[in-house]
């Protein structure tokens, strides 16, 4: 297989909490290779969004920082680069659509004028060619009338409009990786599955690699080639998408799973009970030194558990995952 797009090792974001900093992501390692969909889930609060603001060179500093490890893009670490490095590969290079379009959207500005500041902000080309290029950009998201619409103000457009909007920013310089942070929080079921379309066809024609964030495990079943379970800070579970629904080897992976919705093929039946996993994610200043961070939630809980850390490694022949337990759990 060729070199990885983007190789994170070892990574671990702190924060500054009183008068200690506090990891909030540990251990971090993972790769996306050229092309491909890693998804990445867990519940808010599991790091996943810092994990996407730290390959962007986006963590607020202070009180955030990138305490230990690589990022490492096309061979070249993204930790020890400058502002005006990252700068030029913010956009150009890796691109993010974020959770929120109306607060991402600057209110005072046509549509069509912040496609074509982040086109001339890495072109030389003159306002004519990028606006032109704002049109091509809505077009390919698939924007009705969009000679008209890029006159529009964001406040002008419905919520599904406007994520399209924000995907045409972040693909507007041809990024190789676009990280999607939630991409459809907010919106309605038959927008959510326009939007997910949407990045599933223009993969197709941009070629480039996808980092999908979501909560969503529909989405990342028909979207994702990987998926990278993260609970707590760390990774606990990487798997290809099929063994990740079919096959998943951590309590908290199969806990996600089981709490998607099933219908019964005969409606006279009564609907099952959704699963629910007890408890919370804990604070990043609960966690301890020692043992799983999953055990106070965990059915299958042992000694062990309590008192030491698993490493990700290979069970049973299968996929990496941080668990002690080898009870083979059925699909």
């Amino acid at each position: 297989m060729s070199s990885p797009l983007l190789s994170v090792r070892d990574l671990e974001i702190a924060f500054r909490i009183g008068d200690s900093d506090v990891p909030v992501v540990r251990d971090l390692s993972f790769d996306v290779h050229h092309g491909e969909t890693l998804g990445i889930v867990g519940e808010s609060g599991c790091g996943k969004s810092i994990t996407a603001l730290s390959l962007m060179g986006l963590i607020p500093t202070p009180p955030g920082r990138i305490s230990r490890g690589q990022i490492l893009f096309q061979g070249e670490d993204l930790v020890q680069a400058g502002e005006t490095r990252l700068r030029q590969i913010r956009g150009r290079e890796i691109s993010m659509v974020f959770q929120e379009p109306m607060t991402s959207l600057n209110p005072v500005f046509t549509i069509g004028e912040q496609i074509a500041e982040t086109v001339r902000a890495h072109f030389s080309v003159s306002r004519r060619e990028a606006r032109d290029r704002a049109i091509e950009m809505l077009r390919l998201v698939e924007i009705p009338a969009a000679e008209k619409r890029v006159d529009n103000y964001p406040h002008q457009l419905s919520g599904g409009m406007r994520q399209r909007v924000m995907i045409a920013i972040a693909l507007a310089c041809e990024p190789k990786l676009l990280i999607a942070d939630e991409p459809t929080t907010a919106l309605d079921v038959t927008v959510q599955a326009q939007i997910f379309d949407l990045f599933l066809n223009l993969q197709q024609k941009t070629k480039a690699a996808i980092i999908l964030i979501t909560h969503d495990i529909g989405a990342v079943a028909e979207m994702t080639d990987r998926v990278m379970v993260m609970y707590a800070g760390r990774k606990i579970e990487e798997a290809p998408v099929d063994d990740f629904i079919n096959r998943p080897m951590h309590p908290y992976a199969r806990g996600l799973i089981s709490c998607i919705p099933r219908l019964s093929a005969d409606p006279s039946n009564e609907p099952e009970p959704l699963f629910e996993i007890p408890g919370v994610v804990p604070g990043a200043r609960q966690l301890g030194a020692a043992g799983c961070a999953f055990a106070p939630r965990c059915a299958n809980v042992l000694e062990r558990c309590r008192e030491d850390t698993p490493a990700l490694e290979m069970k049973r022949e299968a996929h990496p995952v941080a668990c002690w337990n080898n009870v083979e759990y059925p699909a």
